[in-house]
Parts: C-alpha cells; structure tokens; sequence
C-alpha cells in the first residue's frame, strides 16, 4: 500500500528524444536533408493528472524531477498554487495574517 502511494505522486515521468527529418534545396537546385534533435519532458499534472509534454529549453534543469509540482497548460496554475499554499498552511499550522516574514523559516 505505501509503495503504491509513492508511485502515486510521481509526476515527472521519463524523457524523450524526437528526431525530425528535414529537406531543403540548395542555391544549385541540390535537395540536403538535415536532421534537428528535440528533448522533451513527459509530466503527469498535479492538478488534473492528465500527461503532457514539454520541450527540455522550456523547463529549468532543477525542476525536472519529483520535488516540485507540475500543473499543464489547461490548467489554472495560480489557482493550484493557492490550494497547494492552503494545504501547506495547515501542516505548519500557521495563518494568512501571522507576522512571520516570508522567507524566514
């Protein structure tokens, strides 16, 4: 049972590499193909758990892993983002108005 809750909460799911194959026509009429490499993140939403992709240049290094949440494109991430902090709020047992400055611990 608790095996099936880690796996639960994995949302980076794996890296992919695409290779797409391209044709251009020189100056002399003489076709070249030309090959581009192409990185891509799979995620699976925290928010609607649905799997979307995105490009290795859009994601930052660090993010791509489990310690971070993960919200697609349908969703609204700044409304995720308050349910999460509402969550995070409870366990620490602090409230909106406590006069803790932010980045103190």
């Amino acid at each position: 049972m608790y095996l099936l809750n880690i796996l639960e909460d994995i949302m980076f799911i794996e890296t992919l590499k695409t290779l797409r194959l391209y044709e251009r026509q020189s100056k002399l009429g003489v076709y070249h193909t030309f090959k581009r490499k192409n990185t891509l993140y799979v995620f699976k939403c925290d928010c609607c758990g649905i799997t979307f992709f995105r490009p290795k240049s859009r994601v930052d290094q660090d993010r791509a892993t489990n310690d971070y949440k993960h919200v697609c494109s349908f969703c609204d991430s700044k409304r995720f983002a308050q349910k999460v902090s509402v969550k995070m709020r409870r366990i620490y047992q602090t409230d909106a108005s406590s006069d803790r400055p932010i980045g103190s611990s």
